[in-house]
């Protein structure tokens, strides 16, 4: 961990709000926990910059406009824009324009922070998105009201609300879940006939010429109703399975390889590995124990 470096102006009207979080030790091996949160209204003179924290800061803008530095990129924050950045990194933000920059955010960590941080940037292909409604705002809100006057259930529902912003912050380029009413009837019927021969050997394009559909509009729509590529999809369900039959028969991993569709045991072990992080083997000892 790089040293710890912080500089700032605290430029921010008296009404603005800062809480420090002590949360239980013995909570925060497992959890999310809040650091610090707050409500900032700033003036133009405000900025923060530090590296070196082992934290990590979400930030939604509400109104006014400021900039963000971090990781060699500029990020211009607008109303309802959100930033998640990994604070042991250099970064810096401050108000830029002369009228007052409004802000929520949280300071937290936990077991999972990191691997949600590189989720979503991987998502974002960033550190920034744009928030389609006002719901993360409400949680930062109500996240710094639990923490404005601690109780005994403080650090508990500080998770439950850590834990929503995220999940809503990582769903936010996540394709829409269509009802079945909504997908076209073709589609369906190719979703069911992947789903019923998904062991077999066939290609997008043996699918488009069966239904009589462009390779490349299929992908597209596969994508658009159903969340996922069809080549992802298509080895899930394998996988899937090949778990079932490492669990409940004695087949070996070549048969089973075979059964599920690859031709090669190497790649299926490999690609399982990826999957479960453990090989179909290790897979079939750990619940043959457990059960």
């Amino acid at each position: 961990m790089a040293d710890y470096f912080e500089n700032y102006n605290r430029s921010w009207t008296p009404d603005s709000e800062r809480n420090f979080v002590t949360p239980l030790n013995e909570l925060k091996s497992f959890l999310f926990y809040a650091q610090e949160t707050g409500i900032f209204s700033t003036y133009k003179d405000y900025y923060t910059e530090r590296s070196g924290l082992p934290s990590f800061l979400i930030l939604h803008t509400a109104d006014g406009e400021g900039k963000l530095f971090y990781d060699e990129k500029e990020y211009i924050l607008h109303s309802g824009d959100v930033f998640f950045i990994d604070c042991s990194k250099k970064h810096k933000y401050f108000n830029s324009s002369s009228a007052n920059w409004d802000f929520e955010w949280v300071h937290f960590n936990g077991p999972n922070a990191q691997a949600c941080f590189h989720y979503f940037c991987a998502q974002n292909q960033g550190v920034l998105v744009h928030a389609r409604n006002d719901s993360i705002q409400k949680l930062l809100i109500e996240l710094n009201r639990i923490n404005r006057q601690p109780s005994s259930q403080s650090d508990l529902l500080s998770f439950r609300c850590i834990s929503e912003i995220i999940s809503e912050l990582l769903l936010l380029n996540t394709p829409p879940a269509f009802t079945l009413n909504a997908v076209p009837e073709y589609m369906l019927h190719i979703l069911h006939e992947i789903d019923r021969s998904f062991c077999g050997k066939f290609t997008l394009s043996d699918l488009a010429k069966q239904f009589g559909v462009n390779p490349f509009v299929l992908s597209r729509n596969f994508k658009k109703y159903f969340g996922t590529g069809i080549k992802l999809y298509i080895t899930k369900k394998r996988i899937s399975y090949a778990k079932e039959l490492l669990r409940y028969t004695d087949k070996s991993v070549s048969e089973i390889s075979e059964q599920v569709g690859f031709e090669n045991d190497e790649y299926f072990i490999a690609l399982f590995k990826n999957y479960e992080h453990s090989t179909p083997l290790s897979f079939r000892k750990k619940w043959q124990n457990e059960e």
